[in-house]
């Protein structure tokens, strides 16, 4: 089936269950470089772009190539104002900030992704994760309503945004994901939620 085929079986509009507070339940073992990754996030389901995004962010601290390859997989730039984007991001970072470079080594800091998922620990342990790995989506659909008011009629791209929250202290990431006019492939397009991810709950 070709790409052309594929986008016209897909849905237009956002499917319920899509819509739906959930726990998605990542593969196991989970995914450790982008091979990995790529056989078994399904890109054509915002859930599991949204749940191993977050799990590629946490790869940084690990392994910084393969954190940042897998999360230029799940990646892309909008277009302002257009139809197009940019898979993995303009300046080739997928959104990441450099500044936060420093806290990926950093005792102190390195913990905070890691909250993200379900059935890690806690804060004595500093949330080392267990398997299998699973994180709680919760559907944004005040948020969601408003990316696709400005860009599905105008543009073609359906977008739905989902939030996280820190097992920490309750520290909420919204993840951003559009799907381009063409393609029944989803993206991460909101940057600052790699970032997110790290700041001190």
């Amino acid at each position: 089936m070709n790409s052309t085929q594929a986008y016209s079986n897909a849905p237009f509009e956002l499917m319920s269950e899509w819509k739906e507070d959930q726990k998605f339940v990542l593969a196991d073992p989970a995914p450790a470089d982008l091979d990995e990754l790529k056989a078994a996030a399904d890109v054509t389901d915002p859930r599991s772009v949204a749940a191993y995004w977050v799990l590629a962010v946490n790869r940084l601290t690990e392994d910084y190539d393969d954190g940042m390859a897998m999360m230029k997989y799940l990646f892309a730039d909008i277009e302002p104002f257009g139809r197009g984007y940019t898979e993995g991001g303009g300046a080739g970072r997928a959104g990441w900030d450099s500044y936060f470079n420093e806290r990926l080594k950093d005792s102190n800091y390195s913990w905070l992704p890691r909250a993200y998922f379900n059935g890690n620990s806690g804060r004595s342990d500093k949330f080392a994760l267990c398997a299998p790995l699973s994180i709680d989506l919760y559907y944004n659909e005040p948020n969601t309503k408003t990316v696709n008011s400005q860009s599905l009629e105008s543009l073609g791209r359906l977008n739905i945004v989902y939030w996280v929250k820190s097992r920490a202290a309750g520290n909420k990431v919204n993840i951003t994901l559009g799907r381009f006019d063409g393609t029944d492939r989803w993206y991460v397009t909101s940057g600052t939620s790699s970032a997110a991810l790290f700041y001190m709950q």
